[in-house]
């Protein structure tokens, strides 16, 4: 054999095989069948972690859109704090007495204990996610139809009155299917590695409230009037915004709300086996039957009797009763109160945030009601005015602690597939006092003076306060993540 060298430049090719002779391009086709394989399971895997990071950013933005919806509803309720008061009483519109503007209150509230058991049962059992929008949008319209009234100058008692009924059905429904929501939120990301807790999200979820019942406050109070901002500020005015004006924004804000709950994931529905006209009722008894075989819940849904009836009763009547007769203030004074009461209540809700593990919830609560109760006796004497603002704010900080604690002990105490009722009742034991309270205080305003009847919630309340400390377990029992987190396997006291 001799060795020959190429020509310069030209490269060393393969002999060329014998036509049709294609054994080296032939593949084994177990193995072409591993490439398969192996390639499926790769884009499997990819499609997984697609589909699990998508999972994730689903999970991430529900708690964000469920603090959406929760600031679209109450800044909505800040504005009406404000509106609804202002154009009963206001002399510039309706300008009624004490009594008119408690039965009118009484028409707000009273729908919900009519309706607010059975706004518990529809929550289980229909999409939250749906439910919500739904609501939302319902609750737009009668604020529109209100600010269609005002602006052609045909505002009347009975229209109030219809608003009232009207808007607190709504909020019936509302409340549960909202309140209930908050659990699944958390629980779904606390699986995705979350470090957020039932008592930060209840805490978060009141904070946001707070917030925005500030900005719907603060923004009622330009209603028909300017405000002249202090030196420090520049001395500017803002304002006058007409009534009617603020109420389109009311009735727009409550359809944003609509829109943030698109961005939920659709509720558990809560199938109870129940069939026929009869079975709502059924399921309601069940839900009074665990709130009652519940020690903390039953005192839970007392206390937010007691609240109803002496707290809120001063809350909506008392105080712009003062406003008016006492400081001589208009919407201005109705938006600087409650903007004050709110700011404290989100001031205390902010430190709450950081303690995400409380050992005494029920002694916080308690503590922070007794606080709240023993300052509304100063109202008793006429005050300056900052003064009576400092007693609201006071008020607020208290209220604070004791809405996060209570609406936490209840999440966290309740039957998991009973929340909805559970808190619906909860929710009665507030709402079925309000009514009464707001008539109770409307009537003694207009007798007594809505100074000298300060003692009255004041000292219903301290005796309230006084017998759930003594005679039932909410004084000594313990948050149950302090214990998960400090004696694993122990239970809730």
């Amino acid at each position: 054999m001799t060795d020959e060298t190429p020509p310069s430049g030209e490269e060393l090719t393969p002999p060329a095989l014998p036509e049709g002779d294609m054994s080296a391009d032939v593949t084994s086709p177990v193995s072409g069948l591993s490439e398969a394989m192996t390639a499926g399971a790769s884009l499997l895997a990819t499609a997984s972690s697609w589909r699990a990071r998508r999972l994730r950013r689903g999970v991430k933005i529900e708690l964000p859109a469920y603090l959406g919806v929760q600031c679209s509803w109450f800044m909505a309720f800040g504005l009406q704090l404000v509106l609804f008061p202002y154009l009963i009483t206001s002399r510039g519109h309706l300008n009624m007495d004490g009594l008119a503007l408690g039965l009118a209150n009484m028409a707000l509230s009273l729908p919900s204990v009519v309706f607010l058991l059975i706004g518990g049962v529809v929550a289980e059992r229909a999409d939250g996610r749906r439910l919500l929008i739904l609501l939302h949008l319902l609750a737009a319209v009668p604020a529109l139809f209100l600010a269609l009234a005002v602006s052609r100058g045909e505002l009347s008692y009975a229209g109030m009155i219809i608003y009232g009924l009207t808007i607190g059905t709504v909020g019936a429904f509302m409340m549960p299917a909202r309140d209930s929501i908050v659990n699944e939120v958390v629980e779904r990301r606390m699986r995705v590695g979350s470090g957020v807790t039932l008592q930060l999200g209840v805490t978060l979820a009141t904070m946001a409230q707070f917030l925005a019942q500030i900005a719907g406050l603060t923004l009622a109070g330009y209603a028909d009037q300017a405000t002249r901002m202090p030196g420090w500020m520049g001395g500017f005015l803002v304002g006058p915004i007409s009534a009617h004006t603020l109420l389109i924004i009311q009735g727009v804000t409550l359809a944003f709300g609509a829109g943030f709950a698109l961005l939920l994931a659709r509720g558990k529905q809560v199938r109870t086996g129940r069939k026929g006209f009869g079975a709502a009722f059924g399921d309601i008894l069940d839900g009074m039957k665990a709130v009652r075989a519940d020690g903390k819940l039953w005192a839970m849904t007392l206390l937010m009797f007691g609240v109803g009836v002496f707290v809120i009763g001063a809350f909506l009547v008392v105080l712009p009763i003062i406003n008016r007769d006492v400081y001589h203030l208009g919407s201005s004074g109705i938006r600087d109160m409650f903007v004050t009461f709110w700011m404290g209540a989100f001031c205390s809700s902010v430190v709450l945030a950081i303690f995400r593990r409380i050992k005494r919830q029920g002694r916080l609560l308690l503590t922070a009601q007794f606080l709240g109760s023993s300052s509304i006796f100063v109202l008793f004497w006429t005050v300056p005015h900052w003064s009576f603002l400092l007693i609201v704010f006071i008020w607020g900080i208290a209220a604070g602690i004791s809405i996060a604690m209570s609406r936490a002990i209840v999440q966290d105490a309740a039957p998991k597939g009973q929340l909805a009722r559970v808190l619906s009742i909860y929710q009665l034991g507030f709402m079925a006092g309000a009514p009464i309270g707001a008539a109770l205080m409307g009537a003694l305003v207009d007798l007594f003076g809505p100074q000298k009847i300060a003692i009255v919630p004041a000292g219903g309340m301290l005796a309230l306060l006084v017998w759930m400390a003594l005679r039932t377990p909410v004084w000594n029992m313990k948050g149950s993540a302090w214990v998960a987190h400090n004696e694993p396997g122990s239970r809730t006291g």
